[in-house]
């Protein structure tokens, strides 16, 4: 049993190689992803026969069961015979019918997949907007796409970009991240003869969007301290600056323990945003907690202890281990059940039962700094009060 997986190319005959011409003149039993493509037509004109999948797209709802379906039918074919199956572009760039034929292969030795390449749609992509690709690119799939995933100073290739729908869910998903009037681009059939270029603003780039299983969206990169100001990265090299021998003379001398007091400060002032239903002033001093994580992160950094990546990961972690109501399969119905999870959670982490002295220490603070935040009195005329 053996699959040959050809890639028909990124566009028409034209750029096709002569090795995959002559795979494909030759193949006795041609299956085809889709007909959907510029290289097809070299197939019909030279009547060349072959099978299509089409039909698999419109008998399923989502991509993950249309491709495992063709994968089955795949293997089911070339039971008793050899075949040759041919995908657009590059079998081996996001080809994820090729991914799962090269993994039944390893489950199963008697089946046999070989695969020839085929000129992926990033090299007619690259040629047709002209990307400098020295300063780096990163490509995407618009079909999972998160605001997490943008790299604003590497330029980007979204795939999985096909109609006026999944341009839009692109669109939105990068509004998230860049600036409305950001230039964006998409690109179809690059390389072939009907190439088009559409170039608009990103507000503005599904506004006329044709239908095409070859189109691309290029995102240049973006050189803007807007987006830098974003970064949990800059923000952590800031910091690390801050506290280095050539930074700031305050934070440079600063330790874990001469920062206790401006939590403590900060906290404060976060309350006083959510008491007040300031919501300008609490993104304001949220900014200010998160100052004295990065600043302690950056003061560990320097003495080689842990930093801000640690913290995270750590977090994280916590995160996910006592949600399992929620990240795995236990059932949590009611707030009581939350409560006896991440106590159970906590038990598996090793954490042993300790006298809880914050709680106390909190309930008592925060009803002083509710006092002094709504009645104008200071700590020390509140305790006076209380004598």
């Amino acid at each position: 049993m053996k699959v040959t997986i050809l890639g028909l190319g990124s566009s028409d005959v034209d750029q096709m190689s002569l090795r995959i011409y002559r795979a494909l003149k030759n193949a006795a039993h041609l299956y085809l992803r889709t007909s959907d493509h510029p290289a097809v037509q070299m197939l019909d004109d030279e009547g060349i026969s072959y099978e299509t999948f089409d039909h698999v797209y419109e008998e399923n709802d989502t991509f993950t069961d249309t491709y495992q379906t063709i994968v089955d039918l795949l293997i089911e074919a070339a039971q008793d015979k050899d075949i040759t199956y041919a995908v657009p572009g590059s079998p081996l760039l996001y080809e994820t019918t090729t991914e799962l034929l090269l993994h039944h292969a390893e489950e199963n030795d008697d089946f046999e997949v070989e695969v020839l390449g085929g000129q992926s749609f990033i090299d007619v992509c690259i040629e047709a907007v002209k990307i400098p690709v020295n300063d780096g690119f990163q490509i995407l799939d618009g079909s999972n796409l998160s605001a997490a995933d943008f790299n604003h100073h590497q330029h980007t290739l979204i795939t999985q970009v096909y109609d006026l729908f999944s341009v839009s869910n692109v669109k939105l998903e990068l509004l998230e991240f860049y600036p409305h009037d950001t230039i964006v681009y998409l690109i179809d059939k690059a390389g072939s003869k009907d190439e088009t270029l559409i170039k608009a603003e990103l507000s503005e780039i599904d506004h006329n969007v044709p239908t095409s299983n070859l189109m691309t969206m290029y995102v240049p990169k973006v050189e803007s301290k807007a987006l830098d100001n974003r970064s949990i990265h800059y923000m952590n090299d800031l910091f690390n600056t801050l506290v280095s021998e050539d930074g700031c003379p305050w934070d440079k001398v600063q330790t874990h323990e001469s920062l206790e007091r401006f939590l403590i400060e900060e906290t404060y002032e976060v309350i006083e945003a959510i008491e007040t239903e300031d919501d300008e002033l609490l993104i304001e001093e949220l900014g200010d907690i998160l100052l004295q994580v990065g600043l302690h992160a950056a003061i560990a950094n320097k003495d080689g202890y842990f930093d801000f990546y640690d913290i995270l990961s750590r977090l994280n972690e916590k995160l996910v281990h006592r949600h399992p109501h929620v990240f795995g399969d236990i059932e949590a119905a009611e707030t009581s059940d939350v409560n006896k999870i991440w106590n159970a959670q906590k038990e598996k982490e090793g954490k042993t039962e300790r006298v809880k002295y914050e709680k106390e220490y909190a309930d008592k603070i925060l009803a002083w700094m509710k006092e002094t935040i709504h009645e104008k009195r200071t700590l020390s005329e509140i305790l006076e009060g209380e004598q």
